[in-house]
C-alpha cells in the first residue's frame, strides 16, 4: 500500500508538469522501462513496462509490446494492449536489445531527449539477450516490476564497490557529440532466469562493439576519477613468495598464484600526451591501498616482502591495462578519452572524428602504477 501511496505522489506531481492534458490517474499508464529490439524483419520492437492505477487491477505494473516500422508506430501498437493511455514522461530506464545496439542508439535517445518531460536522470543499458525476454522475465525472486528492478541493479552497483556508473541520456550524448571519447554502458544478461549486470558494454559513439568483464569497471574508472573505499582483488605469482610464507600453511597444498584483497584508501590517475606527432601518451594511476586478505599467510614483518607485493601489483595492473588498451583499440572505441586530450592539444581545439578514428589505432600508451600499501593486516 505504502508503494503504491508514493507512486500515487509521483504520479500527480508528473500531471501537475506534464504538457499532456489532465487526465485521471486511472486513465494513464506512465512508462517507466522501455526496451527496444529490431525484429527478424526489420521492424522496431517496443517493449514497455507501464505503472498502471486501475481500480479493478490488483496489480500495479503491467508489461506491454508493439511492433513497427518506426518507435512511435511500435508504442502505439503496444498501446492496443491495454485500455490506458500511455504517458511515456517518467521513463527511468532504457534496454536495447543486441541488435538493436550493434545498429546504434541514437535514433531512439534523439526522440526521448525531445520530450521536455522526460526526467533527466533516465538511464541506458543493453542486453545480450532481447530486451523483451529481460523485461518479461517471470522470475521468483523479481519484483513484480522486472523495470524497478533493473534500475535498482545499476543503482546498487554505482554505490557499492564496482562502482558502475549510471549513464544517463544527458550522460551518453555528451560523449556522443563530444570528439575523442566514447561512451561505456552497463549490459544485462540471464544468469540461468535471474538477470544480472554481466558486463561493459563498448560503444563507439553510439554502436555496440564489444564488451569487457563487469569486474573491470573499477580499472576503467581509476584512468578518469579519483577513487576511495572500493574494493581491489589482485592475482599476482606466487613464485616471488615461496621464501616469505609461513611453513606450517598449506603444506605440500601450494599454488601458483597468489590472491590479494585492497581497500583503496585514495587513487588518482592523470594522462598526458607526451609526443603529439608520433602519438604517444602517458597514463599514471597512484595507488594508496590497505592490505586486507591474501590467500596464503605471506610474512610480512620484512618491509621488502610488503615492497615486493606493491611491484607485482603494479605489473598485474600494467599488463591488465595494456590488454585492455589493445582490444579496445582492435574495436576502435575509446572509452578512456585519449582522443579529448589530443584533441585540447590542437591548435583550434578542434578534432574530425573520422580523422581520430584513423589515429587511434596507432597510439602508443605506457601505463604506470604506483601502489603503497598504507597498512596490512596481522598476516605475519
Amino acid at each position: 500500500m505504502r508503494v503504491r501511496q508514493i507512486i500515487l505522489i509521483i504520479l500527480s506531481s508528473f500531471l501537475l508538469v506534464s504538457c499532456i492534458p489532465t487526465q485521471e490517474i486511472e486513465e494513464l499508464g506512465v512508462i517507466h522501462t522501455r526496451g527496444v529490439d529490431i525484429s527478424e524483419n526489420g521492424q522496431y520492437e517496443t517493449t514497455l513496462v507501464i505503472f498502471q492505477f486501475e481500480k479493478q487491477s490488483d496489480n500495479i505494473t503491467k508489461v506491454v509490446s508493439g511492433k513497427s516500422n518506426t518507435i512511435k508506430g511500435a508504442v502505439k501498437n503496444a498501446n492496443l494492449e491495454t485500455n490506458l493511455q500511455l504517458a511515456p514522461g517518467k521513463i527511468e530506464l532504457e534496454v536495447y536489445g543486441m541488435d538493436a545496439a550493434k545498429s546504434g542508439i541514437f535514433p531512439y535517445l534523439d526522440t526521448l531527449s525531445r520530450d521536455a518531460n522526460l526526467p533527466d536522470t533516465t538511464v541506458l543499458s543493453i542486453s545480450k539477450n532481447p530486451a523483451k525476454d529481460i523485461l518479461t522475465i517471470q522470475d521468483k525472486d523479481v519484483s513484480k516490476n522486472i523495470g524497478q528492478f533493473l534500475h535498482g541493479l545499476i543503482e546498487e552497483e554505482s554505490k557499492k564497490g564496482r562502482y558502475f556508473p549510471k549513464v544517463t541520456i544527458q550522460d551518453f550524448l555528451s560523449k556522443f557529440y563530444d570528439t575523442g571519447i566514447d561512451p561505456i554502458l552497463p549490459m544485462f544478461e540471464f544468469d540461468g532466469d535471474h538477470p544480472k549486470i554481466s558486463s561493459i558494454a563498448i560503444m563507439q559513439d553510439d554502436k555496440y562493439v564489444g564488451e569487457r568483464p563487469a569486474d573491470e569497471i573499477l580499472l576503467f574508472n581509476l584512468v578518469k576519477e579519483k577513487v576511495r573505499n572500493k574494493w581491489l582483488e589482485v592475482s599476482i605469482p606466487m613464485g616471488p613468495f615461496e621464501k616469505h610464507i609461513e611453513k606450517e600453511t598449506n603444506i605440500g597444498k601450494r599454488k601458483e598464484i597468489l590472491h590479494t584483497a585492497f581497500n583503496i584508501v585514495n587513487s588518482r590517475g592523470t594522462t598526458r600526451l607526451v609526443d603529439k606527432s608520433n602519438l604517444q601518451f602517458e597514463t599514471k594511476i597512484m595507488l594508496e591501498v590497505n592490505l586486507f586478505e591474501m590467500s596464503e599467510r605471506v610474512l610480512l614483518n620484512n618491509p621488502k616482502v610488503v615492497k615486493l607485493i606493491e611491484k607485482e601489483v603494479e605489473n598485474k595492473l600494467t599488463a591488465q591495462y595494456e590488454e585492455i588498451l589493445e582490444q579496445l583499440q582492435e574495436q576502435n572505441a575509446d572509452p578512456f578519452g585519449y582522443g579529448a586530450i589530443y584533441r585540447i592539444h590542437q591548435k583550434d581545439g578542434k578534432l574530425v572524428r573520422k580523422d581520430w578514428r584513423e589515429m587511434y589505432p596507432t597510439i602508443k600508451v605506457d601505463f604506470k602504477i604506483k601502489t603503497k600499501i598504507i597498512r596490512h593486516g596481522t598476516i605475519d
